[in-house]
């Protein structure tokens, strides 16, 4: 709901209409996702996403709540709750995964509401996440420049491949397979979430519900020389519903080729790759987790500043169909 966008995530880029609807025609492969509004009075005040996986992940359900601010208090979330625990009776869920925003190291959250409503249904803290934003029009070429070539002089033995949107077929196979790590490599804190296994035909599906939503996407990769296999991998996406704003999504190394700067080198070269091709764009924004130094390091360097915390929020149920509190 656009009203509590503003008023918690006013640096999130507005969810227009039109890709609001692509989302529902697009829905992603290997899950289900449940959408409901509360009204009050004859007005839409709260709103409820729940989504589940299908292949991996089996006892998690997840879940998205919010409550029109004006009217918390009101007995509006605890209603959508109760919709959150009837569903995860129904799907044989035991894990239940949501988010707030968070106050962290003078990043004060608007509104403390959230959190101290998760606090109160039992759910506790497992990964705290913080947004940097990259102001593009602020970027020390210079900078990058040398990062590049600090990074390339660790790099001997690798190449640099750049595509867009769907991944190439050769590369195909070793796409899915970083992109089945990230899960296992990144820092998830306590969250019970199992790393997916997307294979190519998984990815393909993936890729064409992107597609659906408008989305552009600009990768670049580092192959190993030697045995021809892609052992890094960074995303940028950005979509016509979004006019100037794009997402740094994932950076992945393969772990038996870290140390050779290959974060840093993919990282750097794909952002030039993606403002040579998006000059419209004025801000790009990513999430790490607090505890992830490495990747944080390198965002920095890049110009990637902090805007945000966020908290990420677990509550294990006792079996899964438990009455509404």
């Amino acid at each position: 709901m656009d009203e509590v966008r503003v008023h918690e995530f006013a640096h999130f880029p507005r969810v227009t209409r039109r890709a609001g609807e692509a989302m529902l025609r697009h829905p992603f492969p290997a899950r289900g996702i449940e959408h409901h509004v509360a009204w009050l009075d004859g007005q839409p005040v709260g709103r409820l996403e729940t989504s589940w996986m299908t292949e991996e992940n089996l006892k998690v359900l997840f879940f998205t709540l919010e409550v029109v601010p004006r009217f918390r208090r009101r007995g509006v979330g605890r209603a959508l709750y109760g919709r959150v625990l009837e569903c995860a009776g129904e799907q044989g869920r035991t894990v239940l995964l949501t988010g707030s925003s968070l106050s962290k190291d003078g990043l004060p959250a608007p509104d403390e509401a959230p959190a101290g409503f998760a606090a109160a249904l039992g759910f506790t803290s497992t990964l705290p996440e913080v947004q940097r934003r990259l102001v593009v029009a602020d970027i020390d070429d210079d900078l990058l420049t040398d990062m590049a070539a600090a990074a390339r002089e660790k790099a001997v033995g690798y190449r640099v491949v750049q595509w867009r949107d769907g991944a190439p077929p050769e590369l195909a196979e070793r796409v899915a397979y970083l992109d089945s790590r990230l899960i296992s490599d990144a820092p998830m804190g306590d969250m019970q979430v199992e790393p997916e296994q997307p294979d190519v035909a998984r990815m393909r599906r993936i890729e064409a519900v992107l597609a659906g939503r408008g989305r552009r996407l600009y990768h670049t990769g580092a192959v190993h020389e030697d045995t021809g296999d892609l052992v890094a991998w960074t995303t940028i996406s950005t979509g016509a519903e979004t006019p100037g704003h794009a997402w740094q999504q994932i950076t992945i190394v393969d772990p038996k080729h870290r140390g050779h700067r290959l974060g840093a080198l993919v990282k750097v070269a794909n952002l030039d790759h993606f403002r040579a091709a998006e000059p419209e764009v004025t801000v790009i924004d990513t999430f790490n987790a607090a505890e992830n130094s490495f990747m944080i390091s390198i965002n920095e360097q890049m110009g990637f500043r902090r805007i945000a915390a966020f908290q990420n929020w677990q509550r294990e149920l006792e079996g899964p169909a438990e009455p509404a509190a």
